[in-house]
């Protein structure tokens, strides 16, 4: 630890006395010189701010998919609004899970270049289509087993904290929070031929909802990586 300390002090001391060096070395400008410059130095600045950035991210709760940010001029660049998408199924024990999420929102960036850390806020949608096998029916007195399906749409409000990568090629780490109503059971409906019967028929039946990796009673976690290119 106690060279650590001296490691850090003494490269705190020689990066001030760096910076003394140069600003003795640096002439001095009139205002109108410091001005052009100043004009010139922020052009050129937003220039090098890559305003669209397209790639991939991957994580919970939308385990692959598609990320698409644009670089606004609001707060000196600082602001940005971003849209995500992805399609998959999860398939635990007699269910079927086809997933759909998409997230639209704004990160907002500590610096004004479109990159480093940034707090986002989003409003996602998490959209089920619940398929249960081997469903147990009870229809006025009539038993018997089936399959039943129902869509549920969850949505929630998201905080994250995350960081981003400059250049063309970037890389980002999300890591945050969705709030929102989880339920515990879903009504399915299907049908089902009762024991004694060889007519089907229709019914419906209350069933624990599925767990879904990330997906909590109280809203859903998140964790992502993503990467891409930016221009």
């Amino acid at each position: 630890m106690k060279k650590t300390a001296l490691l850090l002090t003494a490269l705190l001391v020689a990066m001030l006395a760096f910076a003394q060096e140069m600003e003795t070395a640096s002439p001095t400008l009139s205002y109108e010189e410091n001005s052009e410059t100043a004009s010139q130095t922020l052009a050129l600045e937003e220039t090098k701010i890559k305003r669209f950035s397209l790639g991939a991210k991957i994580g919970i709760p939308n385990i692959a998919g598609l990320s698409t940010e644009i670089t606004t001029p609001l707060l000196g660049n600082r602001v940005a609004v971003f849209y995500d998408y992805s399609s998959f199924d999860v398939n635990p024990t007699d269910v079927k899970v086809g997933l759909t999420y998409t997230e639209y929102g704004a990160n907002i960036y500590f610096n004004n270049k479109g990159k480093g850390p940034y707090v986002g806020i989003g409003f996602a949608d998490l959209t089920t289509d619940l398929t249960f096998e081997n469903v147990s029916f009870e229809e006025e007195g009539l038993r018997g087993v089936g399959t039943a399906s129902v869509s549920q749409k969850l949505s929630t409000t998201n905080l994250k904290l995350g960081v981003k990568t400059g250049g063309r090629i970037y890389f980002r780490l999300e890591l945050g929070y969705g709030f929102g109503d989880i339920p515990q059971e879903v009504e399915v409906s299907g049908s089902f031929t009762p024991e004694g019967e060889s007519t089907p028929i229709n019914g419906t039946e209350t069933e624990e909802f599925p767990s879904i990796p990330g997906v909590g009673t109280n809203g859903t976690l998140i964790g992502n990586f993503g990467f891409g290119i930016s221009f």
